[in-house]
């Protein structure tokens, strides 16, 4: 396929005939005889590659099955102003950056002229690719969403083009991805009785982000860890942002004011979502905001009600220092509402695939995913009470079988980070350990991580 072929109405005939002719609920569910994970959960052992200017590198080994050494994945310190943060992470990852994103665009080609692409286009964008190029309707949803997005996400990205040779351009379009695709996630928010009183926890939070694993994306898995300025000049908080090399939107991560975020993209909402706009903040900066800026999760709730919201999703924010019952919220999310939901309002309602379970909020796959929802709210009322990080990986995770990409559980209690990534391109672990739910977790310190020191100041 040529660069910059023109996609006329007839090639995406057959893409959006298949989103029409579904139904409206989705028809998934996990293998009923999915097995329990029983890899081990190790601590990260980060080794230290490099530093530069406002920046430091380090490699962790993510554990292979049986507890053999297994693949790597980046963690990438950054300081400074958000232009120094994005210089700093260009000149890390040079190569790494410049490989993904040129990878992510032959691929996002690619998949838009097959007849069944492995992303999913929603209609609108298939509307607005049909008679343009792939970069003409990227550019034209950036422009929609620029003059609702801070000038510093984009000073970042200036920074990382410059640091790491990457076409501005091109980044910007990439980063436009998000907003043009929807992916099958879960989450949970899991509090006071619902969990084991021995292990002290009282807030235990699920990101498992279900998208697309034939791509380049799981072979540039990474955390970015964006440290708090102290002189004005960047973000109040220190925050990791758990995704791909050199992407600078959040969709998964934690922030050192003991929050955490959660997504799904909705693909088959009910009538409540009202109607959905292509003009407001992208979903991926605003999750960005909410870790980099906000103190509690009242502020974030705030921020979400204030918003110009844009597609159907769900959105979850938990708050390791609110009291039980005000910790955890998800959010029921579009250009039409806002509405936050609790153990005692959720939603939807089905007393048969989604029922409500005290102190817990729960979503599995999609706002109506009957098959993943049932599997998920079982194993949360198997375990409820008995709640920990441990078997929530082993069995309420692995059982449900979602998380396919990468999955992040937050204990915002301890502030620690239990992660799994997808096996990459060139793992050889096989078939039975290529999702990040079949995988070993790593578990990472969160305040060590925050503290991490800034590189020594080089002479100039």
């Amino acid at each position: 396929m040529r660069s910059g072929q023109v996609f006329t109405s007839l090639a995406l005939v057959w893409a959006g005939s298949v989103r029409h002719a579904q139904c409206a609920y989705c028809s998934g569910a996990p293998d009923p005889n999915a097995p329990r994970n029983a890899n081990p959960i190790t601590d990260a052992v980060p080794a230290f590659i490099r530093e530069v200017t406002n920046g430091k590198l380090y490699s962790v080994t993510q554990t292979g099955p049986n507890g053999n050494p297994g693949q790597t994945f980046a963690v990438t310190h950054v300081w400074g102003t958000p232009y120094e943060k994005g210089f700093a992470q260009g000149q890390l990852l040079q190569s790494e950056i410049q490989a993904f994103y040129n990878q992510t665009w032959a691929y996002l080609e690619e998949e838009i002229s097959s007849s069944l692409p492995g992303l999913f286009f929603p209609d609108w964008f298939l509307e607005q690719l049909a008679g343009k190029t792939m970069a003409e309707a990227l550019d034209w949803t950036a422009q929609a969403t620029m003059p609702f997005t801070d000038s510093n996400y984009y000073d970042e990205m200036r920074g990382l083009s410059d640091g790491s040779g990457t076409s501005y351009d091109l980044l910007v379009r990439v980063h436009a991805l998000p907003e043009a695709t929807k992916g099958h996630c879960s989450m949970f928010g899991a509090w006071d009785d619902a969990l084991d009183p021995s292990s002290k926890t009282e807030l235990l939070q699920l990101r498992a982000l279900d998208w697309d694993v034939d791509g380049p994306f799981k072979d540039y898995s990474a955390i970015t860890v964006s440290h708090a300025s102290k002189d004005g000049s960047g973000d109040p908080n220190s925050w990791a942002n758990v995704g791909f090399m050199g992407f600078l939107g959040t969709i998964t991560g934690v922030s050192d004011k003991q929050m955490a975020i959660s997504e799904i993209g909705v693909t088959f909402p009910d009538d409540t979502f009202g109607k959905e706009s292509r003009h407001g903040v992208p979903f991926s900066v605003l999750l960005r905001d909410i870790l980099s800026q906000d103190p509690t999760i009242d502020a974030a709730l705030q921020r979400i009600t204030d918003a110009n919201r844009t597609c159907d999703l769900i959105l979850g924010v938990g708050d390791g220092k609110a009291v039980g019952g005000s910790n955890f919220r998800s959010i029921q999310y579009s250009a039409s509402v806002a509405n936050f939901i609790t153990d005692t309002n959720l939603q939807p309602v089905n007393d048969t695939w989604h029922a409500p379970i005290g102190d817990v909020v729960y979503h599995g796959m999609d706002w109506l995913c009957p098959g993943y929802s049932e599997v998920l709210m079982a194993q949360l009322q198997k375990f409820h009470g008995t709640l920990t990080a441990a078997n929530a990986i082993s069995d309420v995770i692995a059982i449900t079988s979602t998380g396919n990409l990468h999955i992040a559980v937050s204990d915002l209690t301890a502030n620690e980070m239990y992660v799994s990534f997808a096996a990459n391109s060139t793992n050889t672990d096989g078939d039975d350990f290529r999702y990040a739910y079949q995988r070993s977790f790593t578990k990472f310190d969160m305040g060590a991580l925050f503290d991490e020191a800034a590189p020594v100041a080089r002479p100039a």
